[in-house]
C-alpha cells in the first residue's frame, strides 16, 4: 500500500511537470518517470480542482498520450471547497444532518 507522504510527493512532482510546460502538453513517458500509477495521481490533482486536458495520438502505428495543465493553480481552493461542500452534501443523504442532537425540556 502507497503512504499518503508518497502519493502527495509524486502529486506535487506532476503538477510541476505540468505547470513548467506552461500549457504546452506533456508526454506519458515524462511523467510516468514521476508516478507509476501516474493515472491515481493525475486524478488526484483533478479532485483537487485542477483542469488536466489529455490526448491520445497513434504515432507510427503505436498510441502515445500526452497531458496539459488547463486551470490555473489560484482557482484550486475554490473548487476545492466547493466539491467538499457538494460531496458531503450528498454522500449519505439517509443519514439527514448530523447535527447534534438537541435537548429537550422534560
Amino acid at each position: 500500500m502507497i503512504s499518503n507522504a508518497i502519493r502527495a510527493s509524486q502529486r506535487s512532482q506532476i503538477l510541476r511537470l505540468l505547470i513548467s510546460a506552461r500549457g504546452d502538453w506533456v508526454s506519458l513517458l515524462e511523467i510516468k518517470e514521476c508516478a507509476a500509477q501516474y493515472n491515481s495521481r493525475i486524478f488526484d490533482l483533478r479532485r483537487l480542482g485542477f483542469r488536466i486536458a489529455n490526448k491520445i495520438r497513434e504515432v507510427d502505428g503505436v498510441r502515445r498520450s500526452w497531458f496539459r495543465l488547463e486551470s490555473s493553480p489560484s482557482t484550486v481552493h475554490d473548487a476545492q471547497t466547493e466539491a467538499t461542500s457538494d460531496a458531503t452534501a450528498t454522500s449519505f443523504p439517509e443519514f439527514g444532518s448530523l447535527a447534534p442532537e438537541r435537548r429537550y425540556p422534560d
